[in-house]
């Protein structure tokens, strides 16, 4: 009897030990049993290590003293990992019981996916779709693809997509060897879309699984538009447009790249109007205006004090025999 693969599943935790319990407990409920799971602690001090330690002593603990950021936490658990596949999950969330066993069963047809996405749904609302993939627009957003949506079937087929939002994703190793492990110097958001460039260029495949399902309590840890998640949206999303356009579209972009900055000042005055608005009897209305426009210039700066290692780097693709021109079916041409 041929063995399975090994499945390495990479828990990234930064002061989420009240999320824990309904996320390791799914974990170890896995129809699939090949699997070893690493819990990545960013530094937390709410005792999360101290809890999974004394209730959880078959999961492997990798404990940092400060938060390294996603890309980097992930990639320490990757780096530890002996799977043959990683699966990336959020620690605020609860996966199905089939959810790795279908994952596995899709990236095991054919040799060239390198990633499989899975159907996302709202931990509280069970009918909402958080994530069914990643959608990129010609400005340089990424999205959650059907966020929001109420799931009646539309998203029911498996399919060839962008990318997984690392939220609850599957990767092959092999591929990860290949293009490369999450870009640290992203430290968080979007660094799942700028793996999905990459996967794309070096001709690998993302596979939508609708079977494969997860319970995301969305946004717990960093909280809905605060200024740190705008700070490095904002930047990594400019990293990403310069790294990977193909040359015609970055030009004819370029005019539509601050669009998007309008979207806070309209939400900033909507969210003044519905004051009483509130997601889990939280209010939305927590930070001020002077503190989101602050975040987006910060994220502006930094990007451009990167910019002159990413002209560099577009410079080598070429002679290495990389095509962006590649990358552009995959980028809607529209803005959102």
């Amino acid at each position: 009897m041929i063995p399975k693969p090994t499945v390495s599943i990479i828990i990234l935790n930064w002061n989420g030990k009240r999320y824990l319990e309904t996320c390791l407990s799914s974990l170890l409920q896995q129809t699939y049993k090949d699997i070893e799971i690493i819990f990545v602690d960013n530094g937390s001090l709410d005792g999360s290590v101290e809890f999974v330690k004394s209730k959880y002593p078959e999961i492997i603990i990798l404990k940092h003293q400060k938060n390294l950021g996603f890309a980097m936490g992930i990639n320490s658990g990757i780096m530890a990992s002996s799977g043959k596949y990683i699966a990336t999950i959020n620690n605020d969330t609860e996966a199905d019981k089939e959810w790795i066993k279908r994952l596995v069963s899709v990236m095991e047809s054919n040799v060239r996916i390198g990633s499989c996405a899975s159907k996302m749904l709202r931990y509280y609302e069970r009918d909402i779709i958080d994530s069914v993939g990643i959608v990129v627009y010609q400005n340089g957003n990424a999205y959650d693809r059907g966020a929001q949506d109420k799931d009646v079937g539309q998203y029911s087929s498996q399919e060839e997509i962008f990318g997984a939002c690392a939220g609850a994703a599957l990767y092959r190793k092999e591929m990860l060897d290949e293009i490369g492990l999450f870009d640290k110097t992203y430290f968080a958001y979007f660094e799942d879309v700028d793996l999905s460039f990459r996967m794309h260029l070096f001709g690998w495949k993302c596979i939508y699984v609708p079977e494969a399902v997860v319970y995301h309590m969305h946004s717990a840890t960093s909280k809905r538009q605060s200024p740190f998640k705008i700070f490095y949206c904002e930047r990594n999303k400019l990293w990403n447009t310069w790294k990977y356009f193909p040359e015609k579209l970055l030009i004819s972009q370029l005019p539509y790249t601050n669009i998007h900055y309008f979207r806070y000042l309209s939400r900033f005055i909507t969210k003044i109007i519905k004051r009483k608005e509130s997601i889990n009897n939280e209010p939305i209305l927590k930070y001020s205006f002077l503190s989101i426009v602050f975040a987006v210039i910060r994220a502006k700066f930094s990007a451009y004090a990167k910019l002159p290692h990413i002209i560099i780097w577009r410079r080598k693709l070429k002679p290495r025999g990389f095509d962006l021109s590649v990358l552009d079916c995959w980028i809607i041409k529209g803005y959102k």
